[in-house]
């Protein structure tokens, strides 16, 4: 029987070949002129290139279609995982070898409660951890040295070595990588590390993790530095080498491209920046006598994940190649040429309003950075800008990871993106203009002295003015912000970061420990030992009680502040239009009604409804209610009704036929019962603009219009704003 089916499928098989082979020479092969020719036709008209290709931000056009003709001379197209520019990842055998780290963030200042949030997502799947410290310990502060802003803040407050074992208990840190953000308290916090480590019996060399010590990031994001930039560099050029041959795999260094992203940079400039800023960091390291093989692997990467999905696939790909070209430029070879990357869900697009579809989004972010070949991912809370995040808004975000590795088995396929022809296209060239920006920031003297300078502040102010007029244009969507707005939402409650009584406990806290060992004394001691003595120094006095801003001052003395003019901004797109609604709710708390807009929709429903919808939609994004009116036939009727609803403004919603015929009448009808309204159409006049405005048209709202614009305006008018 088995021999009876395996002849009959044989037989299937070899009828079905040949029947494919006979189809396939009654048809002409197609080429792209013949698609292109036929797209055309189906346009009407309409420019092709107006239609069909769409430019991005990043001065980028895509095509409608790709073909294996764009691939031909990329070498990204023809190499292997693991080989060449490393566009397909850093190991030959991608996440089949190694799942990407989750390394959720856990952004509370108590160490307790950190604690508790860390072994519970640690329990339930995180990966990696990612101990995000708060503004004080990034700058090596003590609490009692420190405003309240920075005190707990959105970070863990971290002075002493007691603090970490309340934070790190319970933590098999010989099991899993720990990573810290310390900006500029990289010393200080390994001092500190490195103690529990030996508290624990655990050989430093054995860990995985890092630092993440990036002073230009600081600088870039507050403008303010706790010392000048040379110090900082001299300080991290300490840690990357003494890591270099101590503890190899937990990385000193760290370039971060967050703030460039929450100043509304696009692809090409984030890209660029990062580039820029590691060329920066390994010109500093050289300049120390650190090798570029130990400088290129003792940094790590942290880049943004945007909303476009394929532009971020293209940009963790163009990441690892221009790195690769750079450290290979400087003499780098073998392991050093690999990128480690950490991506992070952004910001810039994150919405108060809303907030529910942020997890939507950050769903394609995490997706794209996967798929792109990142080593480690943090998805954020989706009410991160509005709150502390809760059990369940941790859960929702470590868990879409989870499900990426267990469910979709993305671990399972080495290069997801692999043999795309649009990836690899994209790649390519995000890569090309990535480089042509790197160059233009290397010839105005680098990425520091062009933000010292100011151009790259203007160059990203220009790309952020772009993106908002895009928005408001509505070019550019934000689903429930300026599309489809649900003016029936509650806001989440805004709950309170870190108590004031918290506060209270770490400064007294830290002048007590301080009290015993300020480490004053060993000052001299300190300038006297050269390199990994100093170190190892400061891992004594961490053991012996010196704290964060003890061991700050051991290092840096009294070194004065370096400062810069025009910190980049933290910006959001969504700002604009929260402000807007933010006005609208306040009023409607106020007078007990929203700002109200009438529609004069003429004629049966099938005939106003599209409008009449676009309408109401259009002014939802500002916080306005739209009144519907039946459908009005004549004028006397549309004149009764808006008077009857109370509002001080009114769309006439139709055809453009019902225009012509009612709205010269009507118009004069509505402005002679209450001169002082507002009167707009639904739709683009024409030629009848001038008849129109005659008979008393204010302004009319079409595809085109400014979205933002017109909702400000008439909320001004309102006195809402």
């Amino acid at each position: 029987m088995r021999f009876i089916y395996q002849s009959y499928h044989k037989r299937l098989l070899k009828m079905s070949k040949e029947t494919d082979q006979n189809l396939l020479k009654n048809f002409k092969q197609a080429t792209y002129e013949d698609w292109k020719e036929a797209a055309e036709k189906l346009l009407k008209g309409a420019p092709f290139e107006k239609r069909m290709l769409t430019k991005t931000p990043e001065g980028i056009v895509l095509q409608p279609i790709y073909r294996l003709e764009d691939t031909e001379n990329l070498s990204s197209s023809t190499s292997f995982p693991g080989e060449g520019n490393q566009a397909r990842g850093g190991a030959a055998s991608g996440y089949l070898g190694n799942a990407w780290e989750i390394a959720q963030e856990q952004p509370y200042g108590d160490p307790v409660v950190f604690n508790t949030a860390l072994i519970k997502d640690l329990d339930a799947g995180q990966s990696a951890v990612n101990a995000l410290l708060d503004s004080a310990s990034q700058l090596g502060l003590d609490p009692d040295e420190a405003s309240d802003e920075q005190i707990g803040e959105c970070g863990l407050s971290l002075s002493s070595l007691d603090d970490l074992r309340q934070a790190f208990d319970g933590l098999k840190a010989d099991y899993l990588p720990v990573y810290f953000q310390t900006a500029c308290a990289g010393l200080s916090t390994q001092a500190l590390f490195f103690s529990w480590l030996k508290g624990e019996s655990l050989d430093a060399a054995s860990i995985k993790g890092g630092l993440n010590m990036d002073p230009l990031a600081v600088m870039a994001s507050r403008g303010e530095l706790p010392a000048p930039l040379g110090e900082l560099w001299d300080e991290l050029a300490l840690l990357v080498e003494y890591n270099s041959k101590n503890a190899p795999e937990f990385v000193a260094a760290g370039i971060s491209t967050m703030p460039y992203h929450c100043a509304g940079a696009s692809a090409t400039e984030e890209l660029a920046s990062a580039l820029s800023s590691g060329v920066a960091y390994l010109r500093a390291m050289g300049e120390r006598g650190v090798s570029i093989d130990a400088a290129a692997s003792q940094v790590r990467f942290t880049f943004s994940i945007g909303g476009n999905f394929f532009m971020e696939i293209a940009k963790f790909r163009a990441a690892r190649m221009l790195w690769s070209r750079i450290v290979k430029e400087f003499g780098g070879e073998g392991d050093s040429c690999r990128m480690r990357l950490h991506a992070r869900t952004g910001i810039s697009n994150k919405t108060q309003l809303d907030p529910y579809v942020n997890m939507l989004r950050t769903t394609t972010e995490a997706f794209s950075a996967v798929v792109g070949g990142a080593t480690s991912v943090c998805v954020g809370c989706f009410d991160e800008i509005t709150r502390m995040p809760d059990d369940f808004s941790r859960r929702i975000a470590r868990n879409l990871q989870v499900i990426l590795q267990e469910e979709c088995e993305l671990t399972a396929v080495i290069d997801p993106a692999g043999g795309s022809w649009y990836v690899d296209s994209l790649s390519d060239e995000l890569a090309r203009k990535a480089w042509e920006a790197f160059q233009g920031l290397e010839k105005d003297g680098g990425i520091v002295a062009s933000l010292k300078s100011g151009k790259w502040q203007e160059t990203l102010s220009a790309t952020r003015s772009a993106k908002e007029k895009m928005l408001g244009q509505r070019r550019a969507s934000l689903i429930g912000t300026n599309q489809y707005p649900n003016l029936e939402e509650k806001a989440l409650p805004a709950g309170i970061v870190t108590e004031k009584s918290f506060k209270e406990k770490v400064r007294a806290a830290a002048k007590a420990v301080r009290a015993k060992s300020d480490g004053s004394d060993l000052r001299e001691k300190y300038l006297a030992v050269v390199g990994p003595e100093k170190i190892e120094m400061l891992i004594a006095a961490a053991e012996n009680g010196a704290t964060v801003g003890a061991l700050s001052k051991l290092v840096r003395g009294g070194a004065k502040c370096e400062t810069l003019a025009t910190p980049l901004p933290n910006w959001r797109l969504a700002q604009k239009y929260e402000a807007l609604r933010a006005a609208a709710s306040a009023f409607k708390e106020k007078t007990g009604a929203a700002p109200q807009i009438f529609l004069v929709n003429l004629g049966p429903l099938k005939k106003h409804k599209i409008r009449a919808d676009f309408t109401r939609s259009f002014f939802a994004a500002g916080g306005f209610e739209c009144q519907y009116s039946n459908g009005i036939e004549d004028v006397d009727t549309g004149v009764a009704v808006f008077k009857a609803s109370g509002a001080r403004i009114a769309v006439i919603c139709g055809t453009d036929a019902a225009y012509v015929e009612t709205v010269p009448a009507l118009a004069k009808a509505l402005k002679a019962a209450d001169p002082e309204m507002k009167l707009l159409l639904a739709g683009f006049p024409g030629d009848q603009l001038a008849t129109y405005t005659e008979a008393g048209l204010d302004d009319y709202i079409f595809i085109k219009s400014d979205n933002y614009a017109v909702n400000r305006t008439h909320l001004e008018w309102l006195g809402v704003l």
